[in-house]
């Protein structure tokens, strides 16, 4: 099994979280989730690694195709909810090779949120065109600090779905 990178992170620019946030928070306020999909796509790619805590977070993710290859296999730091000027996302595009079911390993280094640091998750991905998935650290979700969502919306993101 060869290992690779399938991309490289691309880490959201200030304008286009200020730009994201700002178009959220009107959005919510007007319960148009038509918005929030639309800002979503710009933002969001592939993989995403989204950190909803107060502190940086570090650590590594790795993902697997249907076939058995890592498709996506790096290291990241993702910026605070806080931090000043920097995304708390990081995204990576170009991790589906086809429909299927993919494994997600995902570890941080030096953070642990409601006991767990480490997530395994295997998901289904029927369009590879439109499908995407997010880890959320620190989803606020006592049951799963964690939280692994697939859709096709950032809309879908917000709701839980069948893992495993």
């Amino acid at each position: 099994m060869s290992q690779h990178t399938s991309s490289t992170p691309d880490a959201v620019t200030r304008r286009r979280a200020v730009a994201a946030v700002g178009s959220a928070v009107l959005a919510s306020a007007a319960g148009c989730s038509t918005v929030l999909d639309a800002v979503g796509s710009r933002v969001l790619e592939e993989v995403n690694v989204l950190n909803q805590l107060t502190h940086e977070v570090s650590g590594s993710i790795e993902v697997t195709d249907p076939a058995g290859e890592t498709v996506l296999d790096d290291s990241f730091d993702v910026p605070s909810t806080e931090s000043d000027g920097e995304s708390n996302v990081v995204a990576y595009a170009d991790v589906w090779t086809a429909p299927g079911t993919y494994r997600i390993e995902m570890e941080l280094t030096d953070t642990v949120v409601g006991g767990v640091s480490r997530v395994d998750r295997r998901v289904a991905i029927d369009d590879t065109e439109a499908e995407l998935v997010a880890l959320s650290v620190g989803s606020g979700d006592e049951s799963e600090p964690i939280a692994v969502r697939v859709g096709e919306s950032f809309s879908d993101l917000g709701r839980p779905n069948a893992t495993g």
